[in-house]
């Protein structure tokens, strides 16, 4: 295989583990490059990296990489609240750290990946050693109680207020949401079928898993994987996610939500194991079924 299949390879592979949304190629064939949007889920971060492949890359010479940036997700991923400051970590890579990164990089295409594909294990390497050196993601810091005062009437009036506490209170749903269920992905036996859903509060995804759930063959499967966003009146946005045993699945499906910029939705991806391990490919199906049912059902844009 020469050197540009195993880069396609690769890029497919990278693809399959954060997202296609995740790695955006050059628009230019004759510039092998690629900027990759990498998640540190453990420090409520993302890295923006631009990477370049010499055309002897991965056989006899490594890639470069370009830091681009790093943002702080951690407001993002939480759900904001009038009356609270959240604070924004600095996350920037000074030069020793950047020749520690590079040295690293070269040493896992030259030593540990025995001269083959490396983006992936570097990128898993850094976000451990990023972890170590980084601010970890900070606490809401409240304001005093006069500013909360100034804050809710200036922002928001008494309709928005009620409806936004209505919204995060435990209130059952009048009825369960139309649940649109799209078709199934298969490989090596593994079965991915994704249902979608518009929700309005976290009452809303309940009813929607719990009454998947009812479905003895959905409930018997290996994993059902969850994630939803809710826009609420004061426009903050509730989120979370629930890998169901599957590790960091739930994660990359909110951020496939978060890329989509998708409003009051819950998605819900069930897995069939089907005996063989799929590796990173696993991952592809699950955004990729995802992805299916949203564009399928219609719900992606409406609020």
């Amino acid at each position: 295989m020469d050197n540009r299949q195993r880069q396609q390879d690769e890029i497919l592979a990278l693809e399959a583990i954060f997202g296609a949304h995740a790695v955006e190629k050059s628009g230019n064939p004759d510039e092998h490059t690629f900027i990759l949007h990498a998640p540190i889920d453990t420090m409520e971060a993302q890295l923006d990296l631009r990477f370049h492949l010499p055309d002897s890359y991965p056989s006899d010479t490594p890639p470069v990489f370009e830091w681009i940036c790093a943002q702080d997700m951690s407001a993002q991923l939480r759900e904001s609240s009038p009356g609270f400051i959240y604070p924004v970590r600095q996350l920037v890579l000074s030069d020793s750290m950047y020749d520690v990164a590079s040295t690293e990089l070269h040493r896992v295409w030259d030593e540990e990946m025995c001269r083959d594909v490396a983006v992936y294990s570097w990128i898993v390497w850094l976000g451990e050693y990023l972890s170590e050196r980084w601010p970890q993601p900070l606490d809401p810091i409240p304001l005093p109680k006069d500013s909360v005062a100034n804050v809710a009437s200036s922002s928001t009036t008494a309709n928005d207020t009620q409806s936004a506490t209505s919204s995060t209170q435990s209130t059952k749903p009048d009825s369960v949401p139309n649940i649109f269920t799209g078709p199934p992905l298969e490989m090596k036996k593994s079965v991915f079928v994704a249902h979608v859903a518009q929700v309005r509060s976290a009452d809303d995804v309940r009813a929607v898993r719990d009454t998947l759930l009812q479905d003895k063959k959905i409930a018997q499967a290996t994993h059902n994987i969850l994630a939803y966003r809710i826009t609420l009146n004061n426009g903050s946005v509730s989120q979370d996610n629930d890998d169901d045993g599957e590790t960091a699945a739930g994660k990359r499906l909110g951020h496939l939500l978060h890329i989509l910029n998708a409003q009051n939705l819950v998605v819900v991806v069930t897995r069939w194991y089907g005996g063989t391990h799929l590796g990173p490919d696993r991952f592809k199906l699950i955004n990729n079924a995802a992805r299916l049912a949203l564009d399928q059902s219609g719900l992606l844009g409406k609020s």
